[in-house]
């Protein structure tokens, strides 16, 4: 008679999922205070309350980190379907908002300073941070020029610009304030009276 194979419990202890939200969330602190340039693995892990091991069994490379923490600030952005330019950027506006406020300011800002010294992640930012956004919201312009709501002389490239241009500007020079509420409200109307028919 043949025996049954028992299955032998992994060694170790198991591995904590919540590690990965906290290292990811120390790691923007650790970028939005230090930049590129001063940040380490173990200032992450003393942040974090965890075992520079246990950061160094996650992500290999301090490059890894870096890259994956920025990917936590990217907006996620749906191209809304309100009808209407005005309803489309009451839509996704205050969310790009968001994305240039905090945390995800500061780190945009040290990224612009390290450009020279970080090109690689510096790029891996602006791609999947700014980019993605200004993308999302020149469909927004696409389909206003499709419904006539765009000016003959402004293309949607330019309205992106303009938009992506003033809450930059803004987010950089002023602070999270200018980029909230009723100033929010006031960029909008500002950019629509430029750009819109």
């Amino acid at each position: 008679m043949s025996e049954v194979p028992t299955t032998r419990p992994a060694r170790g202890r198991p591995r904590d999922p919540g590690i990965d939200g906290r290292v990811l969330a120390a790691a923007v602190e650790e970028l939005a205070e230090k930049g590129v340039a001063g940040f380490s693995t173990r200032g992450v892990a003393a942040r974090a309350g965890v075992d520079r091991r246990g950061v160094h069994a996650r992500w290999t490379t301090t490059e890894d980190l870096v890259v994956d923490a920025l990917a936590t600030l990217t907006a996620n952005l749906r191209p809304p379907a309100a009808g209407s330019l005005r309803g489309d950027l009451d839509a996704l506006v205050p969310d790009i908002a968001r994305s240039l406020s905090g945390d995800r300011r500061r780190v945009l800002q040290r990224c612009l300073d390290e450009v020279a010294d970080a090109p690689a992640v510096t790029e891996r930012f602006r791609r999947d941070h700014v980019d993605r956004c200004a993308a999302v919201l020149e469909d927004a312009f696409h389909r206003a020029r499709a419904r006539g709501e765009l000016r003959a002389t402004t293309t949607p490239a330019q309205a992106t610009e303009v938009l992506m241009g003033s809450l930059l500007f803004r987010a950089l020079t002023v602070g999270d304030d200018a980029v909230r509420g009723d100033a929010l409200v006031g960029v909008v109307d500002h950019v629509l009276a430029l750009v819109a028919t």
